[in-house]
């Protein structure tokens, strides 16, 4: 179910000064496992017909799959080359979303044409089954996972990261919050990370060819040459894994500093890349006793539903 939540958490620090802490959404489950399903590059600017064909495929994964959570990882309706069209889109998009019969929460991609942004915000929190918190104020937002007995379980980091990763703008509310909430609660709680430009890490693992799955193009991860996106991901030791979207014919994952960093696998037929990547979607669930978890990329090959086998994180980190 989902919780509103419109208070603000404070947490007083060592130095006496009292910071606070954005209100997040919270989830709750008493089931052992949290399921996400990821979704990206849907590219929705494209004729009606592609359009049709990527709505009908997610519809299939959430009845089969039956996620307590949609995640939607960028690039979903597009429009910044056409605003003319745009908040139509939008409207279509963001009404297929609602109409998936659970919960959904939206990182936003650099194509994403938002207009004035508040405005833009507050229409997403309106839509049903919206999971869309204010954040920073700026499209990043945290969920909170909360188990049976009312514990946050994990906490669940949408990251906007624009047109280009941008440092430290895009990252400053990400660390305050995860310092803050290391310091309130007293203990370490999993976080995950969802966003859709590429982290520069992901291009020095394809230099390397140490990619494991399919990386067949330039991760294309603007703004970030330097791997200090990265270098904020890992350094509190509690992201346990960063799913990103963007590049259309990857669909790789790697460990980076005790964290997986990975590939949503593209969504859209109207987006590039479907010639050499099949379109699909990755499953996720999230042990909410453990923080463990394991995913793995659905796609639709030949008009046959495939689905690659399972990558547990237990076999990942002790590799």
């Amino acid at each position: 179910m989902i919780r509103p939540c419109r208070l603000r958490y404070a947490a007083t620090m060592e130095t006496g000064e009292t910071e606070t802490i954005s209100a997040p959404a919270i989830l709750t489950t008493t089931e052992s496992h949290f399921r996400v399903l990821l979704i990206t590059d849907l590219h929705s600017d494209a004729e009606e017909r592609l359009n049709e064909k990527t709505r009908d495929m997610v519809r299939t994964f959430v009845a089969h799959f039956e996620p307590h959570l949609v995640a939607g990882l960028g690039d979903l309706w597009c429009g910044d080359s056409h605003p003319e069209a745009a908040a139509m889109w939008m409207r279509r998009d963001l009404d297929f979303l609602g109409g998936l019969g659970c919960p959904w929460g939206l990182a936003l991609g650099n194509h994403d044409w938002c207009g004035d942004f508040e405005s833009f915000w507050n229409t997403v929190a309106r839509t049903p089954n919206a999971v869309a918190p204010v954040g920073d104020g700026a499209g990043s937002f945290r969920i909170e996972l909360r188990s049976g007995s009312g514990e946050p379980a994990w906490d669940l980091f949408f990251l906007n990261s624009g047109d280009a990763w941008e440092v430290p703008r895009r990252t400053e509310w990400f660390e305050a919050e995860m310092t803050l909430l290391r310091h309130k609660r007293g203990r370490e709680v999993p976080a995950l990370c969802c966003f859709h430009i590429p982290t520069g890490n992901y291009q020095a693992v394809i230099d390397g060819a140490k990619t494991q799955g399919v990386g067949n193009e330039s991760v294309l991860g603007w703004g970030d040459d330097d791997g200090a996106v990265a270098d904020i991901l890992t350094r509190l030791g509690l992201v346990r894994a960063c799913f990103c979207g963007h590049s259309h014919r990857n669909d790789f994952h790697f460990v980076d500093r005790g964290t997986l960093f990975a590939y949503a696998r593209p969504t859209g037929f109207g987006g590039y890349g479907g010639e050499d990547l099949s379109k699909g979607a990755t499953e996720l669930e999230l042990d909410m006793d453990s923080g463990d978890f394991r995913f793995r990329s659905v796609f639709l090959q030949d008009e046959m539903w495939c689905a690659n086998d399972w990558t547990d994180s237990t076999r990942l980190f002790s590799e």
